[in-house]
């Protein structure tokens, strides 16, 4: 689905609204990777839990010598895999198809893909301990997701927003992964571009792992 969004908004004349002298399938690009990482945790991850609740596998969890920051550390470790996966094909997509720009600024993307999908699969986590269907579970993810998705960077500068929007924006984690992805992909390595995204990002992160590991719990009910 990110792939297909991409491809009918670089097909599409919506960039010359956005930015007349830039090239839309440049600027949006990273946006979609960030949003792309953002439902993997928000929706992904969280129904994912939510399914295995309901289908009593959590309780075979409970059984075990299992702790639960392992089970955290091992559901975040293989779900970037994938993530990164995801980053890479629509990378080459952009690249190969719509001539977008990547700087080949490898380690500060994959410094941001980290950083940006360990904070959404936390915040996804996070949402399965408040819900056991997906009945439950989807009006929290569409309250979460969606302001994240419209205000985040993802398909318009945050400048374009109102001003009390944009105070709201800039401290979004979803900002942070979309501006910085921006920088890193457009830019040669350069850690001035970067840094007060990664330290954003970073923020986030040990904000989320405090709240996941103080109230995430192994339950059924």
């Amino acid at each position: 689905m990110p792939s297909f969004i991409y491809i009918a908004l670089s097909v599409l004349p919506i960039g010359q609204t956005v930015n007349p002298a830039a090239k839309y399938s440049n600027f949006v690009l990273p946006g979609i990777i960030a949003m792309t990482i953002m439902q993997g945790g928000i929706y992904g991850l969280a129904y994912w839990m939510v399914d295995m609740k309901s289908r009593g596998v959590i309780k075979r969890f409970l059984v075990t010598p299992l702790k639960v920051w392992q089970l955290i550390l091992s559901l975040v470790s293989s779900r970037l895999v994938v993530i990164l996966v995801q980053v890479t094909v629509l990378t080459l997509l952009g690249v190969l198809a719509f001539d977008a720009i990547f700087a080949g600024n490898f380690i500060s993307v994959l410094i941001l893909v980290l950083l940006g999908g360990s904070i959404f699969l936390l915040l996804g986590l996070f949402i399965s301990n408040f819900a056991n269907s997906y009945e439950a579970a989807a009006p929290i993810t569409s309250a979460i997701g969606l302001p994240l998705t419209f205000l985040g960077s993802i398909f318009y500068p945050i400048e374009i927003l109102p001003d009390t929007l944009q105070t709201i924006a800039q401290f979004l984690p979803i900002t942070y992964l979309a501006d910085g992805l921006r920088e890193a992909y457009l830019h040669p390595l350069n850690a001035e571009l970067i840094v007060k995204d990664i330290l954003g990002l970073t923020v986030w992160l040990i904000l989320m792992l405090v709240l996941v590991i103080s109230v995430f719990k192994l339950k059924e009910d």
